[in-house]
């Protein structure tokens, strides 16, 4: 094993002096971020563009190409880089093994992809990716809702008959309701993480009518709750921020937060496997609340039962059509769909991560643990979890955190976690 690594040091020292040698005068690693960026916003906009009810038609090997590109312009980025250290090398390349596994073993393409964008965050500020991705999102909502709007996507409309009469749900060219709201939600995290202590009454207030519009339009009764959770929590932080921050000081706060992220993805599992339909309260609980996701979930583990890096699992939803269907089967649940689709490994890294995001971020930005807890508690519901062109926070991994210090009030003091 010391072997192998020290051979792989010297093969990639050795690629990094011919590399110079080449004296080549445009400087890759200065423009990187801007060329990443760049391939962060197409890996986005294809992938949002294929949620949307627009007919596209993509040039031959187009998503083959740009995995191509993605491929060799990252490892291109990593050799040219300077004073990695060894953790990072070792983190790298566990990140790398289990998702490539995981990929090949259940045949996931959009892993690739995932891993791809994870690894060229390498030192490229946390808050442009932020950026690009509210850039994004801002251009191809407003783009979807035109054009659901004057027939060039279908405005999927769906009428769901409740004891109060009916219920009316519309997707503005999204492929279902519940998605369309599931961009806004990541849109006002990221937007939340961005502004942080700066964020203003006003701007808490936008965010306030845009929770109640969506659900007006939508009637995302999950993203609804996550939204206004959030509103209610930025106006606190806001509103009473020195409190906050001596609550934030304490040992066991810290501790109970690095161990929600596990608590929550065991509360998801143990009541998915406890299911029974001889117990009463635990159907009425399905049927209700939970919108059958208990036996859904626990139908596909029964059916294909767990596996370490996962296996390939037929879904059919709602999402895309209006007509009603027998055979309904989707993991809603973040958790069991990691599990199940991408291995118990998979999962365990992805739980790894967000714990190390919290901890990351746990003394410089009060609101992007409040965004990370919200995530956590919609990841119970939705499946966006893994999902990078909703959730922006796990591409965040090995991105360059910094901060301006508040506490001293110059704005010249940044503080580099990766140091």
């Amino acid at each position: 094993m010391i072997k192998s690594n020290r051979l792989c040091r010297i093969m990639i020292k050795d690629m990094k002096t011919r590399i110079s040698k080449l004296n080549i005068d445009f400087d890759f690693e200065a423009y990187w971020e801007i060329i990443y960026l760049i391939l962060l916003a197409f890996f986005v906009g294809m992938r949002f563009l294929l949620s949307t009810m627009f007919t596209i038609y993509w040039p031959k090997y187009f998503y083959r190409t740009l995995t191509v590109i993605g491929v060799v312009l990252v490892l291109l980025h990593l050799m040219m880089a300077k004073d990695i250290s060894k953790k990072e090398i070792a983190a790298m390349l566990v990140v790398t093994f289990v998702f490539m596994m995981s990929h090949y073993v259940s045949g996931y393409d959009f892993l690739v992809d995932l891993l791809i964008l994870i690894l060229g965050a390498y030192r490229v500020n946390f808050r442009n990716i932020l950026k690009t991705y509210i850039a994004v999102w801002s251009v191809l909502l407003v783009v979807t809702i035109i054009g659901a709007m004057t027939g060039l996507a279908e405005n999927l409309v769906y009428y769901q008959q409740v004891e109060n009469g009916m219920r009316v749900r519309m997707a503005l060219g999204i492929c279902y309701p519940t998605d369309l709201a599931a961009y806004v939600v990541f849109l006002m995290f990221a937007y939340a993480t961005i502004r942080n202590k700066e964020i203003t009454y006003l701007e808490i207030f936008i965010m306030i009518a845009m929770t109640f519009i969506v659900f007006y339009i939508t009637d995302a009764r999950t993203d609804f709750v996550v939204m206004l959770l959030l509103d209610i929590m930025i106006f606190i932080c806001k509103s009473f921020e020195k409190y906050i921050n001596r609550i934030m000081q304490k040992k066991q706060i810290k501790y109970i937060i690095y161990f929600i992220p596990i608590f929550i993805c065991a509360l998801s599992w143990m009541f998915t496997l406890l299911y029974n339909e001889q117990n009463e309260f635990m159907v009425k609980l399905d049927n209700s609340f939970l919108s059958t996701r208990l036996s859904l979930g626990k139908k596909v583990i029964d059916n294909y039962s767990t596996s370490v890096f996962g296996k390939y699992i037929y879904e059919k939803g709602f999402g895309g059509s209006t007509e009603s269907f027998d055979g309904y089967t989707f993991l809603d649940c973040s958790y069991i769909s990691i599990g199940m689709k991408y291995g118990i490994v998979f999962l365990i890294l992805v739980l790894f991560v967000i714990i190390y995001l919290l901890r990351k971020f746990y003394y410089e930005n009060e609101l992007i643990l409040i965004v990370l807890l919200l995530l956590l508690i919609q990841s119970m519901m939705e499946h966006h979890l893994i999902q990078y062109w909703y959730n922006p926070f796990l591409v965040l991994i090995f991105a360059k955190i910094k901060f301006e210090s508040y506490y001293t009030g110059k704005k010249d003091i940044v503080i580099d976690l990766n140091k």
